[in-house]
């Protein structure tokens, strides 16, 4: 139990103690000459002269001299070497991290409550040195404090934290840990993960190992994973019905739990009014849809919800919304051979018809010439086999330039004008007969691309029993602008693409009928055609809703539209700035500005965009749904966590870096746990008081001894 010292050069002053002795013992008694005329009035007092000094208080120099031994070894900072006073400190100042989970079925009963208790439990016993660290997560991870040795700022944060809307996932919390354990240079280094430890959150290819040493502690704060019920889709085909849209929400409810089948009630809204509602049986482990009275879409952003009637114990996935606008239907105009009218589009026409939301809504035409007019409101046009005329060039142009898509199908009766050539992603030659009565097959698909990116799988679509007998020839130079799709078996392009300005133009050397190959009878023709126009049109999938922990960008037309509020991105482009109404009732403005304007969609519910102060016009609406994932309540075996962070490749110190800096830590670690200079400065500050008491005693016995001389 060696006793060592913090700063023991502090021990020099220990010279200090010399000082008053050496001044005491030498300071020589000088007379002082006083001139006085007359000494006859004077008494003869008897002068002792000593030619050595003496000391005659013992006890005050020793107090004296004590005092300042206590005060330099106080500054000194002396602490006891591996004592038991010490034991809990042998292993140096720690690094402790403490996870804390806030997703969504956190808010199960007192889950929370306990949660954050856990992690207030967890800054006690924390040394001066300890660093706490507190990083929330669920399907991503917060840093809310970073190393900090201030325990009520630590608690202040925890005190402000809420459960989200977002689902669990254990891999950017532990990510997110190991870099802040690694970068510490403290020598222990502690994880305290706190949570439900869901299943479904952890993947077990996180890829996570924390530095060699370091102490992982779960607290699991979950029960027996009780029943749930939840709404994990809602489907809303729609058809045309008297120039309406009108929509059949198809909803799938699933059952996590349970002994025996249950019927439950299942409640359709529409703009915040009860529209439906409907009971379900569900099984036991199981799950059942429901499907409603189709109604009548009327209004753009109509708000809607389907709900189960009774809550359980998880709140949020018991309910999801959607918003949904009429007229989201691709518009597309066929261009078509008046002298062959409906043969050549017969395939195509009906391809586009057959659709189980309405995604299309066709026009056939046998004009000759194109106007601006004549494509106003139009998303893609395909010329189908047909002359062009060149007349049409200007319109056509400006179409394709300001984001429209073209479609071109080079079969026996097309002519293109030579004013658009460079249109096309490459100059077209006469038919070619492929191998004759057998015919060609395609031997390259671009599954990259999003025309053929839905058949990648298997089983979803075989392009290679379809036969081609004859098709024209295109020369393409591939660049940044021109793209070849596809390719038949001997080489020859079949399908390429061509970008012009803010659209698309593709071209297809064959037909789209069953003269020139037999692809029209094939089960991939119909999702091909889909594709297609989809993707000419360049407008992406209209999602009814979003999850919660996604970030929307306001200002980018492409996302909007995506959100189903493209049509009024216009509008949005024109205010100098936005509101945002959350689904709690809280406002945030969007500033305005050239750049992004992002919005966080962190709550589940509806989100409204509008003008500071507009009211009376329809708000644009942001549905927003939790992760139904996060429905499945089974734990997830803690052992198991821990042996997967802390099993694996380590990160070990290099030779010589637990050196100096490392020890020095320790040794200022077991110095401040001990804190024997306050023990030091009181024993100090007592002797003092000591020395001036007896300093007191001793002069005034001085005194008396002179006054009786006299």
């Amino acid at each position: 139990m060696p006793l060592q010292f913090l700063v023991p050069l502090f021990l020099a002053g220990l010279a200090a103690v010399a000082i008053p002795i050496f001044v005491h013992l030498t300071r020589k008694q000088r007379a002082k000459v006083v001139e006085f005329p007359s000494l006859m009035f004077l008494e003869r007092v008897p002068f002792h002269a000593e030619s050595r000094r003496k000391i005659h208080h013992w006890l005050l120099l020793l107090a004296r001299a004590l005092a300042v031994i206590l005060i330099v070894a106080a500054f000194s900072r002396p602490f006891l070497r591996d004592s038991d006073v010490a034991s809990g400190a042998t292993s140096g100042p720690r690094e402790r991290v403490v996870l804390l989970d806030r997703s969504y079925s956190m808010g199960i009963g007192d889950h929370w409550e306990r949660a954050t208790d856990a992690a207030r439990e967890a800054t006690q016993q924390v040394g001066p040195l300890d660093r706490l660290s507190l990083v929330t997560f669920a399907s991503s991870a917060e840093m809310v404090i970073r190393s900090t040795v201030d325990r009520t700022r630590f608690a202040s944060a925890l005190d402000t934290l809420r459960v989200s809307d977002q689902a669990t996932s254990y891999g950017p919390a532990l990510k997110l840990a190991q870099t802040i354990l690694e970068e510490s240079e403290l020598p222990a280094k502690e994880l305290v993960l706190i949570g439900d430890f869901q299943r479904t959150g952890w993947t077990g290819e996180e890829g996570v190992s924390l530095p060699e040493g370091t102490i992982v502690t779960p607290v699991a704060v979950g029960d027996e994973a009780p029943e749930n019920r939840a709404v994990s889709a809602v489907s809303l085909p729609r058809q045309r019905f008297s120039g309406r849209d009108r929509v059949t929400p198809t909803a799938r409810i699933t059952r996590l739990g349970g002994d025996a089948p249950e019927d439950i009630e299942v409640v359709l809204e529409v703009d915040g009014r009860e529209l439906q509602r409907s009971t379900v049986q569900l099984p036991a482990e199981g799950s059942a849809s429901v499907t409603f009275e189709p109604f009548t879409l009327a209004e753009r952003h109509t708000r809607g919800s389907v709900r189960i009637a009774t809550e359980d114990a998880l709140v949020p996935d018991d309910a999801y919304y959607f918003v949904s606008s009429p007229g989201r239907a691709l518009s597309v105009q066929i261009l078509e051979d008046a002298q062959n009218r409906g043969a050549s589009s017969l395939f195509l026409q009906r391809a586009l018809s057959i659709s189980a939301e309405n995604v299309f809504d066709v026009t056939v035409r046998a004009t000759g010439s194109l106007g601006p007019d004549d494509l106003t409101g139009t998303n893609v046009l395909v010329v189908n086999d047909r002359p062009l005329a060149a007349t049409s060039a200007t319109a056509l142009r400006s179409f394709v330039e300001e984001g429209g898509g073209l479609l071109v199908v080079l079969g026996e009766r097309i002519s293109w004008p030579t004013e658009l050539g460079d249109l096309l992603p490459g100059a077209f030659t006469g038919p070619v007969d492929r191998e004759e009565g057998r015919g060609g097959r395609l031997g390259y698909l671009e599954y990259d691309h999003p025309v053929f990116e839905v058949f990648r799988g298997p089983r979803s679509g075989d392009f290679t029993g379809a036969r081609f007998f004859r098709a024209r020839g295109l020369t393409v130079e591939p660049s940044d602008s021109s793209t070849v799709l596809a390719r038949y078996d001997d080489g020859s392009v079949a399908l390429a693409e061509r970008l012009l300005g803010e659209g698309r133009v593709l071209v297809w050397t064959s037909t789209l009928d069953a003269f020139w190959n037999d692809l029209a009878v094939q089960p991939v023709f119909l999702p091909f055609v889909h594709q297609l126009v989809r993707y000419a049109s360049g407008r992406t999938e209209t999602l009814a809703s979003f999850q919660a922990g996604q970030v929307l960008d306001v200002s980018d037309a492409r996302a909007m539209e995506t959100a189903g509020l493209g049509e009024a991105v216009g509008a949005l482009a024109g205010e100098d700035e936005l509101v945002t109404v959350t689904p709690s009732g809280a406002t945030a403005p969007l500033p305005a500005g050239e750049g992004p304007r992002f919005l966080r969609l962190e709550e589940q519910g509806f989100y409204e965009i509008r003008p500071p102060g507009g009211a009376g016009a329809r708000p644009l609406v942001v549905a927003v749904n939790v992760e139904p994932s996060e429905a499945d309540l089974a734990a997830l075996d803690t052992e198991e966590v821990v042996a997967s962070i802390t099993a694996g490749p380590r990160s070990t110190a290099l030779p010589g870096s637990e050196n100096a800096r490392t020890e020095l830590l320790r040794r200022e670690d077991q110095e401040r746990r001990q804190s024997l200079w306050r023990l030091l400065l009181m024993g100090a500050f007592g002797l003092l008081a000591l020395e001036t008491v007896l300093s007191n005693r001793v002069s005034r016995t001085v005194r008396r001894g002179s006054h009786a001389t006299a």
